[in-house]
């Protein structure tokens, strides 16, 4: 979670005006989506950092793309970003409102990630482990492949890293011969 007091100002604020409304399940959805908008499209990041750009244009953009797929709240929301000049911390707040949402609902997050493809089995042991330490709380896993860790795995729940990787392995018997 990124701590910039601005974005977790807002972050805090929209999370708490979604409760309100009963819509936190729908903004973390928007959520999500404008995330992965700003981390895939460099045109759309650019328009949110870009002083040039009218704030009524970005609004009208932000419009035509996703008030039709997005709950009044987040489009409401992305106006007072606007008008506020804030639109620039759009993804930080993105990120921490996801933190805080999860941390409302008791929603732990695991991530695994290997050289190759996890069975299910395996990621449902990983689950069951982390509900049974998270004290039964949700788990929500992510499974990343990366080919560097060149085998086993590396598991990351919340902000503990369990590194069985070969990768690390062979680091650590490297610096026991030297």
């Amino acid at each position: 979670m990124n701590d910039s007091k601005i974005s977790v100002r807002y972050a805090k604020a929209l999370l708490q005006a979604a409760i309100e409304k009963g819509c936190e399940d729908a903004v973390r959805g928007d959520m999500v989506s404008l995330l992965g908008c700003i981390n895939e499209s460099p045109d759309f990041k650019a328009l949110l950092e870009s002083p040039v750009v009218a704030d009524g244009k970005k609004v009208e953009i932000f419009d035509s793309l996703f008030a039709a797929h997005f709950s009044s709240l987040t489009t409401d929301f992305f106006k007072v970003l606007v008008k506020n000049k804030r639109e620039n911390f759009l993804k930080i707040i993105c990120m921490n409102f996801s933190e805080f949402y999860a941390r409302s609902k008791n929603i732990k997050r695991v991530r695994i990630t290997s050289a190759v493809e996890t069975s299910s089995g395996v990621q449902n042991t990983i689950r069951d482990l982390a509900k049974e330490v998270g004290g039964g709380s949700n788990v929500e896993l992510s499974v990343k492949i990366d080919p560097e860790i060149i085998g086993g795995l590396i598991v990351q729940v919340e902000d503990k890293v369990y590194d069985a990787s070969v990768k690390t392995q062979l680091a650590r018997i490297k610096e026991q011969l030297k």
